[in-house]
């Protein structure tokens, strides 16, 4: 009879209705957005996630043991000959939660594919996400800031681009808890709250936040903004004991579990700048604290500050800074000089362009919500606002960091809508209060439609609708892709199946054995799906070993045959893209540049670095590379004829008047014998060659 009566009660309060409806039906966008990628079959996207997949999928075998036996796992098919003890490289955060959700439906008689599971994980996270966000949204803004917040990340291209069907890699987890975190921790010091509740919010946050930092390398932003953001407030007049006692429980809880990370290096962690830093700002706030309880008030205001500039300063002298890649983040002019870093398309430098494709139009709200924010100077407005300018900083200094701004985005961009539309309301309501009786004016009654309707429309509109042909604003655009190695590599939506036919054919008919080298791009791949042991993968935390390789790819076939069988390695792999254009009713064959022919520039860029090390004669780029012309046109005869990957890759060029084409040729390279080829010549875009090291 309760439950029929709360039940006749919720549906009486129309716009509770309304506010879960309107929340459902964005839950059932992003799920569509989000599971488009389903139709090409279900595996996972891009590289890491099947490495993330290898490591659940290694804790599945052994039972719930394998959670322990994971910190021992000294992984020999990958990194040949050393191996890889993979909790020292990975953050284990990821494939424990999906093997423990495996293990614990398994125990209950739920049984799933471990493949499938993975898949649809990030969008089971993503659903979680969106939800935080409301939450988060309405505490700074109301139900409608909270629903446009949540509407506004679900068709975000940045987190569609890491959420979507098959991305089982660390921000797929981390975003998520990384939203409850900051909401916990609002919560947390919001005023009047009781410090039972204090607590129980902070340690909430401090557990969500301290698994962050199991998962992601990027947990360095939210454990340092959070001391940033209660140095703050208390800087600017806000400090009351409640902030001490929430940011010590959510402190302490997240650096004891991120101490705990191997990756991170256990108790040593503390000396880097990330935990550095919250022990600096929790001194401050004891500071704070004890200088709230003196009778004087210029000293009450004067010893806070004068400590924190103190301390600060020698912050920066005392503390030992993060990682050079995420020191890069922060100053991005450093990244030219890590060759190895800059060459992953994600680690480059943000443009405007790519801004706007990842964040959407709402970009431009931007602005005037953190305008409305600071204006309104609420605890919860310069929490959010402070956190959108930090993260788009930081999204602006790596690509791959647009999925970190584009929560506070989508907070700030729906604030300032939800402002905007309240501002629009009073208008007209002021309209008619004069004119009473007169219906409401017909420029208003058209324009305010006509607006939400295009606030709609537009962001959802696929590209075939506004006539454009490439992916770019639009969010299910951004979805409609197969994984990555479906369409190999190519950014089109089209399945290519080179690299799967490839990676079946490695799994079932090279020796158990067989070393493959190939350009670290196609490591995890070749690990996973192909069944075999690499020289080098995506994880690229050996260095030294890419070094090794990129300076065999850029050798002489017999110095490279050396170089490779010291290595232990018996064959070797290139990846090549290749098209057939027409043009004024003749065809010239290109190198399209997204294979090898379009990544040796930076092996060779490696290989001089290696030389270096190694105290041989360096390369002369300027040899073997023409920076005057296009990357496919470029190399000169020098790459072609002197290298091992030159002579490997079968297209070589040819000029015809004023173009550069590339014609099919036997390749017959002394010491590698050609046993596999995924196409034809000329019948794909992209092939996969595979040749065995002879004795020749």
């Amino acid at each position: 009879m309760d439950i029929k009566s709360g039940l006749r009660s919720l549906f009486k309060s129309r716009p509770v209705v309304l506010e879960i409806a309107a929340l459902l039906s964005i839950l059932a966008i992003a799920f569509i957005i989000r599971i488009l990628p389903i139709r090409w079959g279900t595996l996972l996207s891009e590289f890491d996630p099947w490495m993330q997949f290898r490591q659940a999928e290694f804790i599945v075998e052994r039972g719930w043991s394998g959670f322990s036996e994971y910190f021992s796992w000294v992984d020999m098919e990958r990194w040949y000959p050393y191996g890889q003890l993979v909790s020292r490289s990975f953050y284990p955060g990821l494939p424990f939660a999906l093997a423990f959700i495996y293990l614990s439906l398994s125990s209950i008689g739920i049984h799933v594919n471990l493949l499938e599971l993975a898949v649809v994980f990030p969008v089971i996270m993503s659903m979680v996400a969106i939800i935080a966000v409301y939450f988060l949204g309405k505490e700074v803004g109301g139900k409608s800031t909270g629903l446009l917040a949540a509407f506004v990340l679900a068709i975000s291209n940045a987190y569609i681009s890491r959420t979507h069907a098959g991305w089982f890699d660390d921000e797929s987890i981390s975003i998520p808890l990384v939203i409850l975190s900051f909401l916990m921790y609002i919560y947390a010091i919001k005023r009047g709250r009781s410090y039972k509740h204090v607590i129980i919010y902070s340690v909430l946050s401090g557990l969500f936040l301290g698994y962050v930092a199991t998962c992601w390398g990027a947990h360095r932003f939210p454990f340092m903004f959070i001391p940033v953001i209660t140095l703050l407030l208390s800087f600017i007049g806000r400090y009351r004991r409640e902030l001490l006692v929430s940011y010590s429980i959510t402190f302490g809880l997240s650096s004891t579990i991120a101490t705990s990370v191997p990756k991170l290096g256990g108790v040593s962690y503390v000396n880097e700048l990330t935990i550095m830093s919250g022990l600096v700002v929790l001194v401050l706030l004891v500071v704070f604290e004890l200088s709230s309880n003196l009778n004087n008030k210029f000293l009450r205001s004067f010893i806070p500050r004068i400590t924190t500039v103190a301390l600060l300063a020698s912050l920066g002298i005392v503390a030992v800074l993060p990682g050079v890649k995420f020191l890069s983040t922060i100053l991005p002019g450093i990244r030219g000089e890590l060759p190895i870093l800059i060459s992953v398309a994600e680690n480059q430098v943000s443009t405007w362009a790519t801004m706007f494709t990842d964040l959407g139009f709402f970009l431009i709200f931007v602005p005037v919500g953190i305008y409305y924010m600071l204006k309104e100077g609420s605890d919860e407005a310069i929490f959010i606002s402070t956190l959108t300018v930090l993260s788009i900083y930081f999204a602006s200094s790596m690509v791959r960091l647009s999925v970190l701004a584009a929560p506070s985005v989508a907070i700030t961009s729906g604030y300032a809508i939800s402002r905007l539309f309240d501002s629009l309301g009073n208008v007209i309501a002021r309209r008619t209060e004069k004119r009473r009786g007169e219906k409401v004016p017909i420029e208003y009654a058209i324009a305010t439609p006509i607006l939400i309707v295009l606030l709609l429309a537009i962001p959802l509109a696929p590209s075939f609708l506004i006539g454009r042909s490439l992916p770019g604003l639009s969010p299910i655009d951004q979805a409609y892709f197969p994984p990555t190695v479906i369409q190999s590599t190519l950014p089109v939506a089209a399945s290519i199946p080179d690299w799967v036919n490839a990676l079946s054919w490695m799994r079932d008919n090279l020796p158990d054995n067989a070393v493959v080298a190939a350009w670290w791009d196609y490591g995890y791949w070749i690990t996973v799906m192909g069944n075999k042991t690499t020289l080098a993968d995506n994880s690229t935390t050996n260095s030294t070993q890419i070094g090794v390789l990129a300076l065999a790819f850029m050798s002489p076939p017999e110095k490279a045959a050396q170089i490779l069988r010291q290595h232990g390695v018996t064959h070797v792999a290139i990846f090549v893209t290749h098209e057939v254009r027409s043009y004024a009713g003749r065809y010239f064959p290109r190198l399209i540049g997204y294979g090898d022919e379009g990544k040796w520039v930076w092996m060779l860029k490696i290989a001089n670095q290696e030389a270096q090390k190694l105290g041989i004669e360096p390369f002369n780029e300027k040899e073997y590379y023409d920076a005057t012309k296009p990357l496919t046109e470029g190399a000169t005869d020098k790459f072609w004829n002197d290298t091992l990957l030159g002579q490997l890759i079968p297209y070589k060029p040819r000029t015809e008047g004023n173009i550069v084409t590339h014609y099919y040729e036997e390749p017959n390279v002394k010491g590698f014998k050609l046993i596999y080829s995924s196409s034809p010549p000329y019948t794909s875009l992209a092939y996969v060659y595979i040749y065995e090291l002879t004795n020749q």
